[in-house]
């Protein structure tokens, strides 16, 4: 039976995000739905491969209680790297065994705090008394003293198969037939995985339909995941998980419930709203074109279309007037045809007299002479 642990290592309630976006990631939850799943009868060994570079301190502890007090054997092997809290995780295991090209890091645990000084001295408590905790999951397989394994973790120490194995971190190397030589070791970099917390919040609050703040109101102590190993604390207590968002809220509880929030919520929806109605408005007045002008004021006030869509009513339009035009030329054109030709007027010198009679006219004429001309005009036009 094997059970991986890959990837980040995640409280249960942030397991499903990863498993949606198919990333690598272990929480208690899998490991107990892992072990519950086994047969009482079933007397197999458990096969834990780990490739971690650490999380959540409070959720490795959980998994490795849940694995050292399983009744059934348990083998570990670290494939490639067991960093921070997956390196005391892989000694949950009753053998534990190292690839010959994978690193163990320890280190001290980390967090993000603020307050006054009292925050940060109980803060400095709290992270020197988890660092303990991690200690005596080496203690316990090393034998070595609480001060020499937290010197270790104080100078953040990457071991080798040989080095881990020369302190008793681990019992067998893989593949070790007795010849194996020094192996090369650099500080890898690597990283963790870990999704922020905000983005864990932000989308839960969004599934849930509630909108979220670009900032959230800092606690006496922020939880944050810091060099692959994370503690969850408030000031005043002992360390606990943090407490899960109910899944019940809708905006009438966070009105009642949350005041201030709910008016923050609503004055930054106002905001987004008047920005993006604005910028719809804009982007119809650009459209603007001769012709259109009832469909853009529909489309702005009445219809409260976006500038897309009126930008498709607008061509459909012009397609149509141009079908029209076309149509109305072709049944002017239908109506002329219909009409009898005739034949050429005879020339019968009359545009000659015609033209006699106007340059008279333009140069003037006597009194005399007006008769002449009106009978020359007369003659010349019919």
């Amino acid at each position: 039976m094997k059970l991986s642990i890959r990837g980040p290592i995640i409280p249960s309630d942030h397991q499903w995000i990863y498993d949606l976006f198919e990333m690598d990631a272990a929480s208690p939850k899998k490991v107990r739905d892992f072990l519950d799943s086994i047969d009482p009868d079933n007397n197999e060994d458990i096969i834990l491969e780990v490739n971690s570079g650490g999380g959540s301190v409070m959720a490795a502890s959980e998994m490795y209680t849940l694995l050292r007090e399983h009744p059934n054997n348990v083998i570990s092997k670290n494939l490639g790297l067991a960093a921070s809290a997956a390196s005391y995780l892989l000694l949950a295991g009753d053998k534990v065994l190292m690839s010959p090209t994978a690193q163990i890091m320890i280190h001290n645990a980390s967090t993000v705090a603020s307050g006054d000084y009292r925050d940060m001295n109980h803060t400095s408590t709290v992270l020197k008394n988890v660092n303990i905790s991690i200690a005596n999951a080496y203690k316990l397989k090393t034998g070595k003293t609480h001060d020499e394994l937290l010197a270790m973790m104080d100078n953040e120490s990457w071991l080798t198969a040989q080095q881990a194995k020369q302190i008793g971190l681990i019992d067998e190397i893989m593949f070790d037939n007795g010849d194996l030589g020094i192996v090369a070791s650099a500080n890898p970099t690597f990283s963790d995985g870990v999704i922020p917390q905000a983005i864990i919040d932000k989308f839960r609050n969004e599934k849930l339909g509630i909108q979220t703040l670009d900032s959230q109101i800092p606690s006496p102590l922020t939880n944050q995941v810091i060099n692959q190993t994370t503690i969850n604390q408030n000031p005043g207590e002992d360390l606990v998980q943090p407490k899960e968002e109910p899944k019940n809220m809708d905006l009438e509880t966070l009105k009642n419930d949350h005041p201030h929030l709910f008016d923050q919520v609503k004055n930054i929806g106002y905001q987004e709203g008047v920005t993006a109605e604005n910028k719809r408005i804009k982007d119809i007045e650009d459209l603007q074109l001769p012709g259109n002008e009832e469909l853009v004021n529909k489309a702005k006030f009445e219809d409260k279309m976006e500038a897309s869509a009126l930008a498709v009513e607008i061509i459909k339009a012009e397609k149509t007037r141009g079908t029209n035009y076309l149509n109305n030329v072709q049944k002017d054109a239908e109506i002329i045809n219909q009409v009898p030709g005739g034949d050429a007027p005879a020339n019968n010198n009359n545009n000659a007299d015609f033209a006699n009679a106007l340059n008279a006219a333009l140069n003037g004429t006597h009194e005399g002479e007006e008769n002449e001309l009106s009978n020359k005009l007369g003659g010349a036009l019919g």
